[in-house]
């Protein structure tokens, strides 16, 4: 759990999301660990449930999750994650509402091509059934996806990998963005 409280911190000092807004959760065989509903990212102790994966069990446990829950048991289910990070970073959601006619955003730096060399932006409510499948479709072969004016969701081994994904996301969305803004 103070590996989570640390993550949690550490994408909110990052500006990948702000206090109430986000979630990240890490597997735990069967169960994972994830925030609670309305908890501030950096402020994660006590405000930390395991929940199973199977989405057919619910209990006490369950109805504190946070409200993507469903999105992370999908995540779970179709991936081989172990972690998972959701944030509201400013400019992965300002691309996403630009270039609504997209299937994808295209890092265009070295560093983040690296990593990435598509970032696929998919539709849906947050705590949707429709924003669950559209994420968890997309990160069967990607490591991360910007949900349209809802943020970005990445999947790791670790919980490092999934933050180093969800920075090459955000840069690359602000190099693209900038870009734009000269006219490239």
């Amino acid at each position: 759990m103070k590996e989570l409280i640390k993550f949690g911190k550490k994408m909110v000092a990052s500006g990948l999301t702000y206090s109430t807004m986000g979630n990240l959760s890490k597997r735990d065989g069967e169960n994972m660990i994830i925030s609670a509903s309305g908890s501030m990212l950096e402020e994660l102790e006590g405000h930390l449930v395991t929940a199973p994966i199977d989405e057919t069990i619910e209990n006490e446990e369950t109805r504190k999750a946070s409200n993507e829950l469903n999105a992370h048991r999908r995540i779970y289910t179709k991936t081989n994650a172990l972690a998972v990070l959701h944030g509201h970073s400013r400019y992965a959601v300002i691309q996403s509402l630009i270039h609504r006619d997209k299937d994808v955003l295209l890092p265009t730096d070295p560093e983040s091509l690296h990593f990435m060399k598509e970032i696929p932006m998919v539709t849906g409510d947050f705590g949707s059934s429709e924003l669950a499948e559209n994420v968890s479709n997309a990160l069967v072969k990607h490591s991360g996806v910007i949900v349209r004016g809802h943020g970005s969701f990445t999947r790791g081994r670790t919980l490092q990998e999934a933050l180093i994904i969800l920075h090459v996301i955000e840069n690359s969305s602000f190099i693209n963005y900038m870009l734009g803004l000269a006219g490239k």
